[in-house]
């Protein structure tokens, strides 16, 4: 069986792989479905209101409860764009939340933890769950389904104002977002294999490619020590000092670009590492490239062999090109907008605080207090979560109207079975 075969029988293939137009489809559906749904929350809170407010109560806005105040047409809620860049801030919280243990946590459990994130936010709104009460319940998860051993206490110590009960009352509800796909195909070993191989040619040790088997390990020592420097790179002290600086670009490049935009969605992991290094170091990377699938096409595949080797291997390389300059063109926006070394954007922060405020008085009230209620249960030692915090089968955000009629069969069932004991 191919390496293909196999990622296509992969969770992260077939639920979680789109492309950009289905993408941005299915969240402008999330975000419409909870809009509606967040309105008609408000609306039946603010009904309540009147009839359990005590004489001579105040008018403002009851910040446990998180109900706002005015009428229904004056409540402005979340665009797609706007939660998805709430999205991304918690998402880079997360990496930051990951540097406060001792030792810090790896960089693969955050970057799980940061694609737990954005796949739970695909179907639901943060109108209706809060990144902040899924944030640090995600990068528990990301623990546990990487075998990164930590007790919850000790988990829970790091962030401020939340208490382990915090953490872990969302968990059932994330799993049923993900869809309970907890197996995440990173990037980060094929990084490495890809590595290994250029070492390995570098020091005479290279095998031949599986296309290309009159080449030497003399002869691919030799044409990787011609490749031309990178653009705008100063020429290393040698190819391997090179490899080295190369590798660790394109980590940097994985552990940030890769997990605050869509390429999880979007691409493979061979096409997300690959892309990484064209970013650092396209020369390297076509000349990786080279040693696989032959040299890059120029023109038009022979006509007089249109079934041959040759031919669908100029057709792949073209194609294979192609994904790659879009997979680092989304890359490199990332890193142009949001560099490292550099303070925060003013801009983006004061449109940060923006959505944050819009957030508050667009906050579904209803399943706010779905989550203290699954808090309350935990304390009360009950290992289930409520019906109405279940999302439908389907995706989309959450169904408002699946906890009652849950409820209203459970009673049934209740006075059925107490009817039945009576005749006894």
């Amino acid at each position: 069986m191919l390496e293909d075969d196999i990622y296509r029988t992969s969770t992260q293939y077939r639920l979680w792989s789109f492309t950009k137009e289905s993408l941005n489809s299915i969240r402008e559906n999330t975000n419409s479905l909870a809009s509606v749904r967040v309105r008609d929350a408000i609306r039946r809170a603010q009904e309540a209101r009147p009839a359990t407010s005590t004489p001579g109560g105040s008018d403002e806005p009851d910040s446990k409860t998180n109900t706002p105040a005015g009428p229904e047409s004056e409540i402005e809620c979340l665009t797609p764009e706007d939660e998805l860049e709430l999205v991304q801030y918690y998402c880079e919280k997360t990496l930051e939340l990951g540097d406060e243990y001792k030792p810090p946590l790896p960089t693969t459990v955050r970057a799980t933890a940061i694609q737990y994130l954005r796949r739970f936010y695909v179907t639901n709104s943060p109108m209706t769950y809060h990144p902040k009460s899924i944030m640090p319940c995600a990068l528990f998860l990301a623990t546990k389904t990487d075998n990164y051993y930590m007790s919850l206490r000790s988990f829970a110590e790091k962030i401020p104002n939340t208490t382990a009960e915090d953490i872990i009352a969302p968990e059932f509800l994330l799993t049923q977002g993900l869809r309970f796909a907890f197996d995440i195909r990173h990037p980060f070993r094929g990084l490495e294999g890809g590595v290994m191989e250029l070492t390995a040619i570098a020091k005479g040790e290279g095998a031949p490619g599986p296309h290309h088997p009159e080449q030497t390990a003399a002869k691919l020592q030799e044409a990787i020590q011609a490749i031309p420097p990178a653009e705008g790179a100063a020429p290393s002290a040698s190819i391997t000092d090179r490899i080295a600086s190369a590798h660790g670009k394109t980590r940097q490049i994985l552990k940030t670009a890769a997990q605050m935009t869509d390429a999880y969605f979007l691409y493979t992991p061979s096409q997300i590492w690959l892309s990484a290094l064209l970013l650092v170091d396209q020369p390297l990377l076509e000349f990786y490239l080279d040693t696989k699938l032959g040299p890059a096409p120029s023109g038009s595949p022979p006509a007089s062999a249109p079934e041959s080797a040759l031919a669908m291997l100029f057709a792949l390389r073209a194609k294979l090109t192609g994904v790659l300059e879009s997979c680092s063109t989304l890359l490199g926006t990332y890193l142009n907008t949001h560099d490292p070394n550099v303070p925060p954007d003013p801009a983006r922060m004061k449109n940060l605080k923006r959505i944050g405020k819009k957030l508050y008085h667009c906050q579904n009230p209803e399943k706010f207090s779905e989550l203290s209620a699954g808090r309350t249960q935990r304390r009360e030692g009950s290992g289930s979560t409520t019906p109405a915090l279940l999302p439908t089968a389907g995706g989309g955000d959450v169904d408002e109207t699946e906890g009652p009629a849950v409820k209203k069969r459970k009673l049934e069932k209740e006075a059925e079975e107490a009817g039945n004991g009576g005749n006894k």
